[in-house]
């Protein structure tokens, strides 16, 4: 049926049908308006960002050397091949295809594939466009041979990228420490990058102390992706700006001679060796060497080495990472006799002529058994000076009570026993020096005169490291000026500006005057070079030495052992460096401890080990 014209014109509902349609149309025409044209610069600019992908690349890390410039620490390539899987099709099993892959390419190359499945997985999803390595700091051969084979492996390419290395070797391994990748950056970095690769992080020693300077600054790279997560093209790259340089105190000659002398310290068979050494600049506080028993090689720590190599490192019971210089706390033995003595001059209590009568022991008070002289038989008559040469206990037990264990805490704190030494690399143990107030707060009891006997020959409640030991040396040879040590001699930038350098800083001086200092001075002198001192297997031909040897008992895991002491310094008028040694489960500080430094201070000094005059010595115990 046909619709009259006058009903269309005058037809109200489809008239209200028309105007709907014609509003509806241009809704549509203004979003189409909108979108194309107003906004369309801005979705754009959206759809741009979606399919772009930051990738942050780390820097190499800066050189480490010695005072004189011999590299301790830098960076070398490691040739790793590695796999993109943003070649393998969505539409198979990507870890069941990548290991196919791998299996057939180790075939070709003769080495078995290392990749775990949930790795492989874990970097599809996340890392896609990032080569994935599999197989790390290939020998020569291995590139070689897959050099030949590069074009008949699709999928797989040699990449180049730096590893941390130590030239050295084991060298100085304490004081340098090591790095490892952490997956945990600064959070506003990482929102900043889509691919987040990690920094190498210094975890011990000089790496960590100075890992802000020593990382540089990171690049970056910016990758159009397609939908499927597939690189489209590269857009560019910023390059990263490699760490600057830190040079240390230590002499390398003078660490090898250090640590040749611990090697060949002779201990009674079945015993390990483990103990330390640490060698001071008296003029300045550097430190010239620095030594611990057992070390390790810091160039395992890298991706290529096996998880199981790493933790038998980190698991021995040997304890091959404790930095024993500053992380080890002993009992100082004898080697504390020269501060006791220092504290009974300064306080007045007793003078360098007194004379005790040592016939090998002596009985304090109600003491469940004698206190015994390290010489059973008695050293007879004796006065400060030979006290100390020949290290006599019964001399020290008597004068250090009439000194008091106030007098003796107190100087031992002048000497910065009992406090960190503000070394500047690494976690260093404070120490410890027992007193009256902490005896009574800790266990509720008195402090009787069996702990002040004790504590005058180094023994009591009393710890400290090889560290503190040598400062103690050290400031003995400045004739009372104590200063902090430090192994930072200067840090540049990567621009080559110097951000930081290491200076002589004076902790403190002695209350005692130069008289009581040259008292206790020369006695150290006697230790060495008297024919009856306990430090005769120090002495050097023709160089002036102070010492002081010491032996004491201490508990462990293993029992109870004997750590065996030598502290000095030399020349003895014009000093220039302070020594001191520590050998855990000695004989005694004079059969154990001083050869190590006597062979340091020959060496150090040029002379040869046939010029020590001591195969004649008898040397007492001490």
């Amino acid at each position: 049926m046909i619709i009259s014209a006058p009903f269309r014109e005058h037809n109200p509902r489809l008239r209200a049908v028309g105007t709907i349609i014609a509003l509806g149309l241009a809704l549509l025409l203004v979003a189409l308006w909108r979108v194309q044209v107003t906004h369309g610069e801005h979705y754009d600019n959206k759809q741009e960002a979606q399919s772009l992908r930051r990738i942050r690349i780390p820097a190499a890390r800066g050189e480490i050397v010695d005072r004189n410039g011999v590299v301790l620490a830098n960076n070398r390539p490691s040739y790793d091949i590695a796999i993109y899987l943003d070649r393998f099709s969505k539409k198979v099993d990507v870890v069941r295809a990548v290991q196919t892959r791998l299996s057939a390419l180790g075939a070709e190359l003769g080495m078995d594939p290392m990749l775990k499945d949930d790795v492989v997985r874990a970097h599809y999803e996340e890392r896609r466009p990032l080569p994935l390595p599999v197989w790390r700091d290939l020998r020569p051969e291995s590139v070689a041979a897959f050099a030949e084979r590069a074009s008949t492996l699709p999928g797989a390419d040699l990449i180049v990228m730096p590893v941390r290395q130590y030239p050295q070797g084991s060298l100085a391994a304490h004081l340098l420490g090591y790095v490892n990748k952490t997956q945990d950056g600064d959070n506003e970095d990482i929102d900043n990058f889509y691919y987040y690769q990690p920094d190498s992080v210094g975890q011990q020693g000089v790496e960590k102390a100075c890992d802000e300077y020593l990382r540089g600054s990171p690049g970056g790279r910016t990758i159009r992706v397609t939908p499927a997560g597939t690189v489209a093209n590269d857009l560019g790259e910023k390059q990263a700006e490699h760490g600057g340089r830190v040079t240390l105190t230590i002499d390398v000659r003078l660490q090898r001679i250090v640590e040749d002398a611990l090697a060949a310290t002779k201990l009674p068979a079945g015993k390990e060796l483990r103990g330390a050494a640490v060698v001071l600049d008296v003029r300045t506080g550097e430190v010239l060497a620095l030594a611990s028993v057992p070390s390790f090689d810091p160039n395992i720590f890298n991706p290529a080495t096996p998880a199981p190599t790493i933790e038998a490192v980190m698991n021995n019971p040997s304890s091959p990472m404790l930095n024993r210089a500053i992380g080890g706390r002993y009992p100082p033995g004898s080697t504390f006799k020269p501060i006791t003595l220092l504290a009974g001059l300064e306080s007045g209590a007793i003078s360098p002529q007194d004379t005790v009568v040592c016939t090998g022991s002596i009985q304090i008070g109600n003491w469940p058994r004698p206190f015994r002289c390290s010489n059973h038989s008695g050293h007879g008559p004796i006065d400060a000076y030979n006290a100390i040469a020949e290290s006599c206990d019964v001399w020290f037990y008597k004068e250090g009570l009439k000194t008091g264990p106030e007098a003796i805490t107190r100087m031992a704190g002048e000497f910065g026993l009992g406090q960190p030494t503000g070394f500047d690399v690494g976690h260093e143990q404070w120490g410890f020096v027992p007193t009256p107030a902490w005896k009574w707060a800790r266990h509720r009891e008195k402090w009787l005169d069996g702990n002040t006997a004790q504590l005058s020959i180094g023994q009591s409640f009393l710890l400290v490291t090889p560290m503190q030991m040598a400062c103690v040396a050290a400031t003995f040879a400045n004739r009372g000026t104590c200063l902090h040590p430090y192994v930072v001699k200067q840090i540049q930038a990567s621009n080559g500006q110097v951000v930081h350098e290491g200076q002589p800083d004076v902790r403190g001086h002695l209350s005692a005057n130069p008289e009581q200092l040259e008292v206790v001075r020369r006695a150290m002198l006697g230790a060495v070079h008297d024919p009856r001192g306990t430090a005769g297997r120090a002495a050097v031909k023709g160089l002036s030495i102070a010492g002081k040897t010491g032996t004491a008992e201490y508990d462990t895991k293993r029992g109870r052992l004997n750590c065996g002491w030598f502290i000095g310094f030399a020349p003895y008028d014009q000093p220039q460096v302070a020594v001191a040694i520590l050998i855990e489960d000695a004989v005694s500080g004079g059969q154990t401890a001083a050869p190590v430094a006597g062979k340091i201070f020959a060496q150090m000094f040029g002379r040869s080990a046939e010029d020590k005059g001591v195969a004649e010595l008898e040397v007492y115990a001490d």
